[in-house]
């Protein structure tokens, strides 16, 4: 027996894009998982009119609205649609920005490293190597299973991180002996991998 109102449905709808957004262009795998499921129920919910919630509860708001209000219909998918292009276009936008931004963040010890590699400066080199290490550890974990729009579908991303962390392990031993040119020799790779990751997504 159905006990779901048209509002009631609208809302539920509604609620279903929101949490297709969400996963689509903001959270990881598990969490999107997650929120998929919850947007296939709510969905079903609404295409049938049966919450079985409502039914143990015995709640129905069909009763809620009398007659067909085609106006609040419209207007509610109306805005459905709004929210899905505006919603999805800002969260490209804004999830790109925040990428780039974490990349930049990696690049300022990186280049700090190299820096002062280049000049032969140890302790520099030192404390500026674990600042990028620190960085990269974030980087890769924060990505390894979230992946914004702008490189969801690089299938070479994963790739550039495991050998920029492979090159950034076999350097330590360097870095802390003093072995400064091999250091500078060795992490210069890393600059060529990250340009060409950016330039493959366009995040330049």
């Amino acid at each position: 027996m159905k006990n779901i109102g048209t509002t009631d449905k609208l809302i539920r709808i509604f609620l279903a894009e929101l949490c297709i957004l969400v996963a689509f262009f903001w959270v990881g795998r598990a969490w999107q998982i997650v929120l998929y499921l919850i947007a296939a129920v709510l969905i079903i919910q609404a295409a049938t009119g049966v919450c079985g919630i409502y039914n143990l509860i015995g709640l129905n708001t069909c009763e809620n609205i009398k007659r067909s209000d085609k106006n609040l219909v419209a207007g509610t998918l109306a805005l459905i649609i709004i929210v899905a292009g505006v919603g999805g276009y800002a969260s490209a936008i804004m999830t790109k920005n925040i990428l780039i931004g974490d990349i930049r963040s990696l690049e300022q010890p990186y280049n700090l490293t190299l820096s002062y590699a280049d000049l032969d400066q140890r302790n520099e080199s030192i404390s500026s190597y674990e600042q990028f290490n620190r960085s990269l550890d974030i980087f890769t974990e924060k990505y390894s299973n979230y992946r914004p729009l702008a490189i969801k579908f690089d299938d070479d991303f994963p790739g550039d991180m495991e050998n920029i962390s492979l090159i950034v392990a076999a350097s330590r031993e360097d870095v802390y002996n003093g072995q400064l040119a091999n250091v500078h020799d060795n992490l210069e790779s890393i600059g060529h991998i990250l340009q060409e990751l950016k330039n493959r997504n366009s995040l330049n």
